[in-house]
């Protein structure tokens, strides 16, 4: 508009003044470039989101703007990639380039599943907004939303408590049982109090669980419906164990890698690595058991299909 002016002025008014300002107004357009470009590479976007939501629960992908050199530039346009299980969708946002700002998207939690958000590049102004470069940046960050936990068809196989041995070592556990002093106990074991009470060495002796062998094996989904049933049989069952310190080891599909879980972020971090194609999977595995003497099976199958294969497999 103000270029448009100037022309206008030139026009009308053909005089000095008025080809002085025509010549400045051209002047501000590589003047806004060269002042803007330094800092319009500069900069740098980070987008982050929690790893699990419940769904239906409130949660936001945080995107932070980071400067590396203090140079002016304009407003920042962000467009991001959001891929799920139900397709593509690009989701855009304009924010100032202050460094440090924090800006937050909502994310989708109606559905389960997996979901990637992906950042290519943005597009930095210049600070007239006269011109906007794209800038490369890479980073991505993924949310795994899971259904409400439900009780698989199978729950009775599942084992009631974990079984602990005694480990004569010397170290400490929570979990311990008491006796008479052995020769060859080391002295940081002996329970003093009741030693003294009873006139004669007691020792703690630490119960640790025995190694196990437990496996549970998850299908794997065709379907929306299948994999809110699953995931949510996955996540009630994981929780009956670890609340009675039951570990385990979980395989996504019958090729899937095999990981020892020990608490709930474990297996957050698998179904993570595993439903995301762009995730860096680990190079060493765990030392795993000769063979499972347990196996729980969770899948999309309904009470009632599964009461019809037993009379089946019965008969």
């Amino acid at each position: 508009m103000l270029l448009i002016s100037a022309l206008v002025f030139y026009t009308l008014y053909p005089r000095w003044f008025s080809w002085y300002l025509l010549v400045l107004v051209l002047l501000l357009i590589p003047f806004d470039l060269i002042c803007s470009l330094p800092g319009m590479f500069s900069w740098r976007i980070l987008i982050t989101s929690p790893k699990m939501l419940k769904q239906g629960a409130d949660g936001a992908l945080a995107v932070t703007t980071l400067r590396k050199r203090p140079l002016p530039v304009g407003r920042l346009k962000i467009r991001l990639r959001e891929t799920g299980e139900e397709g593509t969708r690009w989701r855009r946002m304009r924010c100032y380039a202050d460094h440090g700002a924090r800006y937050e998207m909502a994310i989708d939690t109606s559905r389960s599943g997996f979901t990637a958000f992906d950042l290519n590049r943005f597009w930095a102004t210049s600070l007239l907004g006269l011109f906007s470069l794209p800038v490369a940046a890479e980073s991505r960050a993924g949310v795994l939303v899971l259904p409400p936990p439900q009780i698989p068809p199978r729950a009775v196989q599942l084992p009631r408590v974990a079984v602990l041995r005694p480990e004569q070592s010397g170290t400490f556990s929570e979990d311990h049982d008491l006796r008479p002093f052995r020769q060859g106990d080391p002295l940081k074991s002996v329970h003093w109090k009741l030693s003294a009470k009873y006139d004669a060495l007691i020792v703690r002796e630490p119960l640790i669980p025995t190694p196990h062998s437990r496996l549970i094996h998850v299908e794997v989904w065709r379907g929306v419906r299948e994999r809110d049933i699953i995931l949510g049989r996955l996540w009630w069952v994981s929780e009956y164990l670890l609340k009675r310190g039951l570990h385990y080891f979980v395989r996504l599909g019958e090729e899937g890698p095999v990981e020892h879980i020990t608490r709930e972020v474990d297996l957050v971090d698998y179904l993570l690595r595993m439903l995301d194609e762009k995730a860096p999977q680990p190079l060493a595995h765990p030392s795993l058991p000769s063979r499972f003497s347990w196996v729980f099976r969770v899948d999309g199958e309904s009470a009632a299909e599964h009461r019809g294969r037993q009379m089946r497999a019965e008969s």
